[in-house]
Protein backbone atom coordinates (compact mmCIF):
# COMPACT_ATOMS: atom_id res chain seq x y z
CA UNK A 1 0.00 0.00 0.00
CA UNK A 2 1.53 3.44 -1.22
CA UNK A 3 1.29 5.80 1.79
CA UNK A 4 2.45 9.55 1.17
CA UNK A 5 4.83 11.49 3.16
CA UNK A 6 2.29 13.88 4.16
CA UNK A 7 -0.03 10.89 5.55
CA UNK A 8 2.85 9.47 7.07
CA UNK A 9 3.58 12.92 9.23
CA UNK A 10 -0.17 12.90 9.96
CA UNK A 11 -0.16 9.56 11.61
CA UNK A 12 3.14 9.95 13.68
CA UNK A 13 1.48 13.37 14.69
CA UNK A 14 -1.42 11.94 16.04
CA UNK A 15 0.24 9.14 17.55
CA UNK A 16 2.57 11.29 19.73
CA UNK A 17 -0.42 13.09 20.97
CA UNK A 18 -2.28 10.37 22.13
CA UNK A 19 1.15 8.97 23.73
CA UNK A 20 1.41 12.58 26.00
CA UNK A 21 -2.18 12.61 26.70
CA UNK A 22 -1.94 9.09 27.98
CA UNK A 23 1.25 9.93 30.21
CA UNK A 24 -0.03 12.87 31.37
CA UNK A 25 -3.63 11.18 32.43
CA UNK A 26 -1.58 8.20 34.21
CA UNK A 27 0.73 10.56 36.13
CA UNK A 28 -2.57 12.83 36.66
CA UNK A 29 -1.06 16.30 35.65
CA UNK A 30 -3.96 18.44 34.22
CA UNK A 31 -3.90 22.57 33.42
CA UNK A 32 -2.84 25.12 36.23
CA UNK A 33 -6.19 26.15 37.37
CA UNK A 34 -6.09 29.87 37.37
CA UNK A 35 -8.44 32.71 37.88
CA UNK A 36 -8.37 35.67 35.53
CA UNK A 37 -9.36 39.26 36.73
CA UNK A 38 -8.68 42.92 35.88
CA UNK A 39 -8.19 45.72 37.82
CA UNK A 40 -7.90 49.46 37.71
CA UNK A 41 -7.26 52.77 39.57
CA UNK A 42 -7.97 56.47 39.44
CA UNK A 43 -6.11 59.02 40.96
CA UNK A 44 -7.18 62.58 41.15
CA UNK A 45 -4.62 65.63 40.67
CA UNK A 46 -4.72 69.34 41.17
CA UNK A 47 -4.30 70.79 37.67
CA UNK A 48 -1.72 73.18 37.40
CA UNK A 49 -1.04 73.56 33.78
CA UNK A 50 -2.39 75.05 31.00
CA UNK A 51 -2.50 74.96 27.47
CA UNK A 52 -4.71 77.66 25.18
CA UNK A 53 -5.83 77.72 21.97
CA UNK A 54 -6.78 80.52 19.89
CA UNK A 55 -8.00 81.27 15.62
CA UNK A 56 -7.03 84.79 14.31
CA UNK A 57 -8.54 85.36 10.68
CA UNK A 58 -9.15 87.65 7.94
CA UNK A 59 -10.84 88.14 5.33
CA UNK A 60 -10.59 89.81 2.02
CA UNK A 61 -11.70 90.00 -1.54
CA UNK A 62 -7.93 89.46 -2.42
CA UNK A 63 -6.13 86.81 -1.29
CA UNK A 64 -2.93 88.53 -1.29
CA UNK A 65 -4.16 91.37 0.97
CA UNK A 66 -5.77 88.86 3.49
CA UNK A 67 -2.37 87.20 4.11
CA UNK A 68 -0.20 90.95 4.21
CA UNK A 69 -2.99 92.29 6.94
CA UNK A 70 -3.24 89.05 8.99
CA UNK A 71 0.72 88.38 8.90
CA UNK A 72 0.63 92.54 9.67
CA UNK A 73 -1.55 91.81 12.76
CA UNK A 74 -0.78 88.54 13.96
CA UNK A 75 3.53 89.01 13.88
CA UNK A 76 2.68 92.00 15.98
CA UNK A 77 1.12 89.92 18.78
CA UNK A 78 3.49 87.32 17.97
CA UNK A 79 6.69 89.37 18.71
CA UNK A 80 5.03 91.33 21.58
CA UNK A 81 3.68 87.66 23.75
CA UNK A 82 6.93 85.94 22.79
CA UNK A 83 9.43 88.41 24.75
CA UNK A 84 6.79 87.33 27.67
CA UNK A 85 6.74 83.55 27.72
CA UNK A 86 7.41 82.36 31.38
CA UNK A 87 10.34 79.36 31.80
CA UNK A 88 8.93 75.92 30.67
CA UNK A 89 5.93 77.25 28.68
CA UNK A 90 6.30 77.85 24.88
CA UNK A 91 4.66 79.48 22.46
CA UNK A 92 3.44 77.63 19.01
CA UNK A 93 2.44 79.46 15.83
CA UNK A 94 0.74 77.35 12.91
CA UNK A 95 1.51 78.14 8.90
CA UNK A 96 -1.01 80.34 7.26
CA UNK A 97 -4.05 79.01 5.73
CA UNK A 98 -6.04 79.90 2.60
CA UNK A 99 -9.98 79.37 2.17
CA UNK A 100 -12.02 80.54 -0.49
CA UNK A 101 -15.15 82.35 0.26
CA UNK A 102 -18.08 81.22 -1.54
CA UNK A 103 -21.40 82.48 -2.91
CA UNK A 104 -24.43 80.94 -4.86
CA UNK A 105 -25.70 83.31 -7.69
CA UNK A 106 -27.58 81.54 -10.39
CA UNK A 107 -27.20 78.20 -9.59
CA UNK A 108 -23.36 78.07 -9.63
CA UNK A 109 -20.87 78.80 -6.62
CA UNK A 110 -18.79 81.74 -7.27
CA UNK A 111 -15.19 82.84 -5.57
CA UNK A 112 -16.39 86.13 -3.58
CA UNK A 113 -13.23 86.50 -1.21
CA UNK A 114 -10.93 84.51 0.75
CA UNK A 115 -10.55 84.10 4.31
CA UNK A 116 -6.54 84.00 5.87
CA UNK A 117 -6.30 82.46 9.36
CA UNK A 118 -3.46 81.30 11.85
CA UNK A 119 -3.43 79.41 14.90
CA UNK A 120 -1.94 80.36 18.08
CA UNK A 121 -1.14 77.95 20.95
CA UNK A 122 0.31 78.44 24.08
CA UNK A 123 1.48 75.15 25.61
CA UNK A 124 2.29 73.92 29.53
CA UNK A 125 1.39 77.21 31.11
CA UNK A 126 1.55 77.64 34.42
CA UNK A 127 -1.99 78.10 35.41
CA UNK A 128 -1.57 81.04 38.24
CA UNK A 129 -0.69 83.13 35.11
CA UNK A 130 -3.55 81.66 32.59
CA UNK A 131 -5.62 84.45 33.80
CA UNK A 132 -2.97 87.60 32.06
CA UNK A 133 -2.55 85.37 29.14
CA UNK A 134 -6.46 85.27 28.23
CA UNK A 135 -6.01 89.01 28.59
CA UNK A 136 -3.12 89.32 26.05
CA UNK A 137 -4.19 86.97 23.62
CA UNK A 138 -7.80 88.19 23.21
CA UNK A 139 -6.08 91.64 23.43
CA UNK A 140 -5.08 90.33 19.58
CA UNK A 141 -8.81 90.06 18.83
CA UNK A 142 -8.91 86.53 17.88
CA UNK A 143 -11.93 84.81 15.63
CA UNK A 144 -12.21 81.79 18.10
CA UNK A 145 -10.48 81.25 21.31
CA UNK A 146 -10.05 78.16 23.25
CA UNK A 147 -10.15 75.51 23.80
CA UNK A 148 -8.60 75.21 27.30
CA UNK A 149 -7.07 72.49 28.14
CA UNK A 150 -5.61 71.95 31.95
CA UNK A 151 -3.39 69.04 32.86
CA UNK A 152 -1.12 68.31 35.66
CA UNK A 153 2.68 68.42 35.47
CA UNK A 154 2.21 65.47 38.23
CA UNK A 155 0.96 63.08 36.00
CA UNK A 156 4.47 61.57 35.12
CA UNK A 157 5.54 61.54 38.84
CA UNK A 158 2.23 59.24 39.20
CA UNK A 159 2.30 56.96 36.64
CA UNK A 160 3.67 54.01 38.89
CA UNK A 161 1.18 54.71 42.11
CA UNK A 162 -1.32 54.30 39.44
CA UNK A 163 -0.25 51.08 37.91
CA UNK A 164 0.21 49.59 41.77
CA UNK A 165 -2.80 50.60 42.43
CA UNK A 166 -4.45 49.00 39.55
CA UNK A 167 -2.68 45.85 40.46
CA UNK A 168 -3.72 45.96 44.01
CA UNK A 169 -6.77 46.30 42.96
CA UNK A 170 -6.75 43.29 41.26
CA UNK A 171 -5.35 41.03 43.60
CA UNK A 172 -8.09 42.27 46.03
CA UNK A 173 -10.61 41.19 43.54
CA UNK A 174 -9.07 37.89 42.94
CA UNK A 175 -8.80 37.00 46.87
CA UNK A 176 -12.32 37.84 47.23
CA UNK A 177 -13.53 35.16 44.45
CA UNK A 178 -10.75 33.03 45.21
CA UNK A 179 -11.80 33.19 49.58
CA UNK A 180 -15.57 32.71 48.33
CA UNK A 181 -14.44 29.40 46.30
CA UNK A 182 -12.65 28.14 49.39
CA UNK A 183 -9.15 28.26 47.52
CA UNK A 184 -6.28 30.33 47.99
CA UNK A 185 -4.14 33.01 46.13
CA UNK A 186 -1.29 31.87 44.25
CA UNK A 187 1.69 33.64 42.20
CA UNK A 188 0.79 36.09 39.19
CA UNK A 189 0.94 33.59 36.25
CA UNK A 190 0.46 36.56 33.74
CA UNK A 191 0.53 40.19 34.15
CA UNK A 192 -1.03 42.46 31.18
CA UNK A 193 -1.10 46.64 30.98
CA UNK A 194 -3.99 46.92 29.52
CA UNK A 195 -4.17 51.04 29.55
CA UNK A 196 -1.01 52.89 30.20
CA UNK A 197 -1.70 55.37 33.29
CA UNK A 198 -2.42 58.43 31.67
CA UNK A 199 -4.17 61.65 32.53
CA UNK A 200 -7.98 62.61 31.15
CA UNK A 201 -7.16 66.60 30.82
CA UNK A 202 -10.05 69.48 31.38
CA UNK A 203 -11.69 71.30 28.65
CA UNK A 204 -13.22 74.64 29.26
CA UNK A 205 -14.56 77.21 26.30
CA UNK A 206 -14.65 80.72 26.36
CA UNK A 207 -16.02 83.34 23.94
CA UNK A 208 -13.57 85.83 22.73
CA UNK A 209 -16.11 88.76 22.53
CA UNK A 210 -16.85 87.77 26.52
CA UNK A 211 -13.16 87.70 27.77
CA UNK A 212 -12.56 91.20 25.68
CA UNK A 213 -15.54 92.94 27.34
CA UNK A 214 -14.54 92.04 30.91
CA UNK A 215 -12.66 95.11 32.66
CA UNK A 216 -10.31 92.81 34.55
CA UNK A 217 -8.12 89.89 34.64
CA UNK A 218 -10.22 86.89 34.32
CA UNK A 219 -9.71 84.16 37.02
CA UNK A 220 -9.87 80.67 35.76
CA UNK A 221 -11.11 77.29 38.17
CA UNK A 222 -8.75 74.66 36.77
CA UNK A 223 -10.34 71.99 39.08
CA UNK A 224 -8.78 68.49 38.61
CA UNK A 225 -8.04 66.10 36.69
CA UNK A 226 -7.71 62.42 36.45
CA UNK A 227 -5.23 59.93 35.86
CA UNK A 228 -5.92 55.96 35.48
CA UNK A 229 -4.58 52.89 34.75
CA UNK A 230 -5.99 49.04 33.74
CA UNK A 231 -4.21 45.57 34.03
CA UNK A 232 -5.12 41.96 33.23
CA UNK A 233 -4.09 39.24 35.60
CA UNK A 234 -4.21 35.82 35.90
CA UNK A 235 -3.33 34.18 39.31
CA UNK A 236 -2.83 30.55 40.13
CA UNK A 237 -5.45 28.72 42.22
CA UNK A 238 -4.30 27.02 44.77
CA UNK A 239 -6.14 24.21 46.99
Amino acid sequence: MHITFRRLFVLFAMTGLLLVTGLASANGWAPTPHLEVHGESRLTLEADRVDIHATFSVEHRDSRLAMQELEQNFGNLLRTLRRQVPEGARLEAGQIRIHPRQTRRNDTWQITGYTASRELKLVNLPVTEAGQWVERITDGKPTQFGPLHYHSSQAADNRNPALEAALQDARDKAELMASSLGQNLGRALQVQEISSPGVQPRMAMMAADSVRMESVTPELEPGLVETSARVRVIFELLN
